[in-house]
């Protein structure tokens, strides 16, 4: 059915939506939300529908057990959209830095058509090992800074997959063995830059927390001091395949 009127869709859990109903199916209702600025189409489960009133005045009811459930003994997952009330906030940690004794998270804010994301991760060392030389980019991380683009080909839900290309840019002390101008050995101010581009996906479990991971293709292109001759073949600018796994508070 088509209706270009205001109808009122009234949830299970008493909430009234206005919207514009383009569809009503046994398994699935979609709407446009009432003179919304955009375009979009929602979806609800008939399950989590008390009433339809059209704009003509008619009314459709739906399941009386549904609609006669006490609040307390509705499921978190029949009371809450995860398609149309999602929080555009998220607050991520990086869970795999910690083993190289970094905090890494990130913030993202979903645009207001759930298929973008904008996401700037931030690192901080939590500690430096001196002797250890070869990948000091991981050890020895002084900070970090980013810029994520997260796209979503199916807006937000409980389970959904992005594509991510992202730059990072990262200090760290670098040990200079530089012994053949005679100059002791010491460390240094180094940094690395990567562009990346990943392929993750994120489960909601509940309405606020959600797991993600992600993995991809990415290029290192490192900046070390100038006076350097020699160096680890790990600071060689190269191919690499960025991965993680976060946990996320969404609000």
């Amino acid at each position: 059915m088509l209706a270009w009127g205001q109808d009122l869709i009234t949830r299970t859990d008493g909430v009234v939506l206005k919207a514009q109903v383009l569809d009503v199916k046994p398994n699935l209702i979609r709407f446009r939300l009432f003179n919304a600025a955009d375009s979009l189409v929602y979806q609800i489960s008939p399950q989590d529908v008390r009433s339809i009133q059209m704009a003509d005045g008619t009314v459709k009811t739906f399941t009386a057990a549904s609609a006669a459930a006490p609040a307390m003994e509705r499921t978190e997952t029949s009371s809450f959209n995860y398609e149309t009330e999602y929080g555009r906030n998220v607050v991520s940690v990086y869970l795999l830095d910690f083993f190289y004794t970094n905090l890494a998270f990130a913030y993202e804010r979903i645009v207001a058509s759930g298929k973008i994301g904008l996401k700037f991760p931030i690192m901080i060392g939590l500690s430096k090992e001196t002797e250890y030389y070869t990948d000091a980019f991981r050890e020895q991380v002084n900070y970090g800074l980013g810029l994520e683009v997260n796209i979503y080909p199916e807006r937000q839900g409980r389970f959904r997959y992005y594509l991510a290309p992202a730059i990072h840019y990262r200090s760290f002390d670098f040990y200079n063995y530089n012994y053949r101008n005679g100059s002791e050995p010491g460390l240094d101010e180094a940094f690395m830059t990567t562009l990346n581009f990943k392929i993750g996906a994120y489960y909601q479990f509940t309405r606020f927390f959600m797991v993600s991971a992600d993995t991809g293709i990415g290029y290192r292109f490192f900046h070390l001091p100038d006076n350097v001759e020699d160096t680890y073949s790990s600071y060689n600018n190269r191919f690499f395949v960025p991965g993680n796994l976060n946990l996320g508070f969404r609000f």
